[in-house]
């Protein structure tokens, strides 16, 4: 009785119900203009750039303005590893999840595009959200290593080509990698940088939340764009895809559908809940949460967009991305109870 007393106080809880009813509310209307050509394509390119470009890196950075203690630089150097454990162990056996397909290179490309989700535009908005800055740099840590690997072992497998300096210059280029280091960084000078005081207490120079609030407020009103602007561009994204109604016919969509929204998160969270209980408990249930999430997010665009330019079944990727963002959606409200019960 007191379970499902439990369950139904977290099922009416406002701000699950604020979260999950503003993705399906602002995912679908950025469907419906989309499909009815209030918007173009143009438009969501232009979103998609904003999003990448100004708001998510501006979301990344603001969250690191915040004091820093020892236990929270264990906890980052935990996710970081953590995220190239998971995902590696996500690439080997994320294959094998699709033995029913009999081509070899076709389940290297679903085990591929089930690993890597579009963390930037649904999960870490959504754990910003939920959890505030504590979620975003948990997420923004554990991403590291997918945006390493998106841009290396994913380009070498799916292109068939060697890794090039280009390569490597343009994982290091990119604006919300740069702003996740430079954010980082500043996190963790804090100790050793100068001081000034501000009211009674001794404050880092550039702490911009409390030493410059002319510059962090224009950074936080950007910041919180990453949210309503990402879950608009997922349905703008569904709204322009012409192969819909092939997508929803597809057993094989679906099926990837619920390997990549639930079965992935389920093994991330249950490999970080295994790890607190034989002692790696540097990770916050914070930590834990915001990654759970970040794995649920739906297909990401990187992959797609290489399948397509090297001919590694894009009509399949593009399927199953599109039936991603449904099966994410519905399963984004059973993830938030399940880590509220945690």
């Amino acid at each position: 009785m007191s379970t499902w007393h439990e369950l139904l106080k977290i099922m009416t809880d406002a701000d699950v119900i604020g979260i999950i009813s503003s993705v399906i509310l602002i995912t679908g209307l950025g469907y419906v203009l989309t499909a009815m050509h209030i918007f173009s394509s143009q438009f969501e390119n232009e979103i998609s750039r904003l999003v990448l470009v100004v708001s998510v890196p501006a979301l990344s950075f603001v969250s690191f303005m915040q004091p820093m203690n020892p236990k929270e630089i264990q906890q980052g150097l935990m996710l970081i590893i953590l995220g190239f454990v998971l995902y590696i162990i996500l690439l080997v056996i994320s294959p094998f999840v699709y033995w029913c397909v009999h081509d070899t290179d076709q389940r290297r490309v679903l085990g591929i595009i089930t690993t890597f989700g579009s963390t930037t535009v649904f999960g870490i908005p959504i754990a910003g959200a939920i959890y505030g800055s504590q979620g975003v740099i948990c997420a923004s840590l554990f991403n590291m290593a997918y945006r390493i690997l998106l841009y290396t072992y994913v380009y070498i497998r799916m292109a068939k080509q060697q890794i090039t300096i280009h390569q490597i210059l343009k994982v290091l280029a990119n604006p919300i990698v740069l702003a996740t280091f430079l954010g980082l960084f500043c996190w963790l000078y804090q100790p050793l940088a100068p001081k000034v005081i501000v009211g009674k207490h001794m404050i880092t120079f550039y702490r911009i939340d409390i030493t410059a609030p002319w510059l962090y407020q224009p950074l936080k009103y950007l910041a919180s764009l990453a949210a309503p602007l990402s879950w608009l561009l997922i349905g703008c994204t569904m709204g322009a895809q012409r192969s819909l109604k092939a997508s929803l016919i597809d057993p094989l969509t679906w099926y990837y559908g619920i390997q990549k929204s639930f079965l992935v998160p389920a093994i991330c969270l249950g490999a970080t809940l295994a790890g607190r209980i034989i002692g790696l408990d540097s990770i916050s249930l914070t930590g834990i949460a915001s990654i759970t999430i970040l794995m649920s997010s739906p297909t990401s665009t990187i992959p797609v967009i290489y399948s397509l330019n090297y001919h590694q079944y894009p009509l399949m990727t593009a399927k199953c991305s599109i039936v991603s963002n449904i099966t994410s959606i519905i399963a984004l409200p059973f993830w938030l109870i399940i880590l509220k019960m945690i």
